[in-house]
């Protein structure tokens, strides 16, 4: 069966988001924040959005083009950043329909993204890493990751994922947070520290301790 996880990293603006998914072994990064990608990992950008069908067939197609390349499929997938994924959506869905169409389009693709993630990446044996923008809400008094309708009302990205780490600058240091109440970070591994200094965080190690329990957690489904 397949072991492949599920992660969200989530941070403000410049906070370490795309370095920290750049280190990964064996990792196809889809660029969609419309800026050049800076860094030498295989990666493809997602420059223009015309609907979740058709990025959906570019994701499998650049996929595909991985393996004629590198000889197998990724190991990891990394959407950077499914925040600009979501504002182009929501901008083609209002330019493309009118009222109640807008919102209902926008729940249907955004549950067509994460299906897909679930039901053709994951059982692939593909890891699937995404990374958002945070923002201080100030109605909550929480970090939020912005979203719309039912889907932000369900915990938006933090919902569709069991583990997330939160990027920090603290102090003019970096600081992952892997579990807090004060930030958008939870852990199902259970001898995972905290708060980590960046310089000291390995997401690549992160994802290994995650697919090595969920592998162990099998053998007791029924």
């Amino acid at each position: 069966m397949a072991n492949a996880v599920k992660i969200l990293v989530s941070a403000f603006e410049s906070s370490g988001k795309s370095t920290i998914t750049s280190k990964l072994e064996d990792a196809l990064i889809f660029n969609m924040d419309h800026k050049e990608y800076g860094f030498k990992v295989p990666h493809a950008n997602i420059k223009d959005y015309e609907g979740m069908t058709e990025l959906l067939n570019t994701v499998s197609e650049k996929i595909q083009g991985y393996k004629e390349k590198f000889g197998q499929f990724p190991k990891t997938i990394v959407f950077d950043t499914v925040t600009q994924m979501y504002s182009s959506m929501q901008k083609f869905n209002a330019d493309k329909f009118k009222g109640f169409d807008i919102h209902s389009n926008n729940n249907r693709d955004t549950l067509a993204f994460n299906e897909f993630i679930e039901q053709s990446l994951i059982p692939s044996n593909i890891n699937v890493v995404i990374t958002a923008h945070a923002m201080w809400d100030e109605a909550t008094s929480r970090h939020i990751i912005p979203a719309t309708g039912a889907f932000a009302k369900a915990g938006s990205w933090l919902s569709v994922v069991n583990d997330s780490i939160f990027i920090e600058k603290k102090s003019n240091k970096l600081i992952v947070h892997t579990s807090s109440m004060k930030f958008p970070s939870r852990t199902t591994l259970s001898d995972m520290k905290e708060s980590i200094p960046m310089d000291e965080y390995d997401l690549q190690e992160h994802i290994n301790k995650l697919a090595a329990q969920k592998f162990e957690a099998e053998e007791y489904v029924l």
